[in-house]
């Protein structure tokens, strides 16, 4: 083999040796290219899916606020409404004072509160005799809706009643409050507090759940 023949076959080897190389090259470079096209596909699908969630998450967020948001309204409004009706319902009373309740008068109307105020504490007691101090408001003492002498008269039928004497007296001391009585033993060791204010605020959730019943129910129905 001539020397021109070993240049050429050198070169030829080269060029196959070259070509391999550009080859392979190539080939390592499209599986760079195709592994970094696929992790940057996934990062964008990743990248997709947490902004989906977050999404979700800030509209859901928003729906538990808008709710949270909702409740406070409904109860506020409805404590509203309740503490109105029940001012309301205080504002009415001069007007039973003077015509009555459902044709009860007024001081039938304190008369079963004196009774109630009574035996309940007759059921606290076990003494023979209870001696009871009946207090009024000042305007129910001045208008004298009740007397010494019907305090006296009503004292008798319960006494006939619970079997044991229970006095009843007027007592000198008057208290502030729209109406109703307060009933205590003479020696103070039990006292029943029969105001209106004091009803109401012992019934106040039968009263609330009533008037929700009545203001709300009616107008959703």
């Amino acid at each position: 083999m001539g020397a021109k023949e070993m240049v050429e076959r050198i070169r030829a080897e080269a060029r196959e040796e070259g070509q391999q190389i550009a080859a392979d090259a190539k080939q390592q470079a499209d599986a760079k290219l195709e592994a970094a096209r696929n992790e940057l596909e996934q990062q964008k699908q990743q990248f997709l899916a947490a902004e989906e969630r977050k999404g979700a998450e800030e509209k859901e967020r928003m729906v538990r606020a808008a709710r949270q948001n909702a409740r406070k309204l409904k109860w506020s409004t409805e404590e509203a409404m309740i503490e109105r009706t029940l001012e309301s319902a205080l504002t009415r009373i001069p007007g039973v004072k003077s015509s009555g309740f459902k044709d009860v008068s007024y001081a039938e109307i304190l008369r079963g509160l004196i009774t109630e105020s009574v035996l309940s504490i007759a059921t606290g007691s076990s003494s023979a005799g209870i001696d009871l101090d009946v207090l009024l408001s000042d305007e129910d003492a001045a208008a004298a809706h009740i007397t010494q002498a019907q305090l006296t008269e009503w004292g008798k039928a319960l006494s006939r009643e619970q079997g044991r004497a229970l006095k009843l007296t007027l007592a000198a001391e008057q208290m502030k409050s729209v109406g109703g009585v307060i009933v205590r033993q003479t020696d103070g060791k039990i006292e029943v507090n029969n105001t209106f204010e004091q009803r109401m605020a012992r019934f106040s959730t039968s009263l609330r759940e009533e008037i929700v019943k009545a203001l709300f129910e009616s107008t959703s129905s």
